[in-house]
C-alpha cells in the first residue's frame, strides 16, 4: 500500500474517531460539543497573510479538536481526539508532552480497537503515556458500546 493511501486511511480513521466522540457526547444531552481544532483556524490565518512558520501558527497546530461544555458543572474542557488501533504509551506520552507546552490544561480522548480512553494531559505525562479507560457517569457503558461498535465496523473494512 502506498504512503498516500496509508496516510489517507489514517486521516479517515481520525475523522471517524472525532465524529464518534462528538456524536456520543451529543447523544447524552449533557454536553455542548464545539469544533475547535486548527483545521478550522489555520487556513483562514494563512489567507489573511500570516506566516505559516510563525509561533502563533505553530501553537495552533497542536490545538485540541473540541471545546466541550459540561451542562451540569459549566466546565469547559479542551479535548484532543486520537485514533490508534491499539494502545501505544510511547505515542501517547509524546503527544501529551507536546500538547502540555501550549494547551495545559487539556485532555485526550483515545479511540482504540479495544475501547475508549480519556485523561488529562498532566496525568498522561505523569503516568508515562498510560491513559485511563473512559469512565464517566454521564457517558454510560451501553452508549460507549454502541459507538465503539461503529468504530469496529469501520476498522474491519481494512
Amino acid at each position: 500500500m502506498s504512503d498516500n493511501v496509508t496516510f489517507a486511511r489514517n486521516l479517515v480513521k481520525g475523522k471517524i474517531a472525532e465524529t464518534i466522540f462528538a456524536q456520543m457526547l451529543r447523544e447524552t444531552h449533557e454536553f455542548t460539543v464545539l469544533e475547535f481544532g486548527y483545521e478550522k483556524i489555520i487556513s483562514e490565518l494563512v489567507q489573511q497573510g500570516f506566516d505559516i512558520e510563525s509561533k502563533a501558527i505553530k501553537v495552533l497546530r497542536t490545538a485540541p479538536d473540541f471545546a466541550v461544555i459540561d451542562h451540569s458543572t459549566r466546565a469547559v474542557l479542551l479535548i484532543e481526539v486520537k485514533y490508534l488501533r491499539e494502545m501505544n504509551p510511547t505515542f501517547m506520552l509524546q503527544h501529551a508532552e507536546r500538547m502540555r507546552e501550549s494547551w495545559n490544561p487539556s485532555y485526550i480522548f483515545l479511540a482504540t480497537g479495544d475501547g475508549f480512553y480519556f485523561d488529562d494531559i498532566k496525568t498522561i505525562c505523569d503516568n508515562k503515556g498510560e491513559i485511563s479507560r473512559l469512565e464517566h457517569s454521564q457517558i454510560p457503558e451501553d452508549l460507549q458500546a454502541r459507538y465503539h461498535k461503529i468504530l469496529k465496523d469501520f476498522e474491519h473494512e481494512d
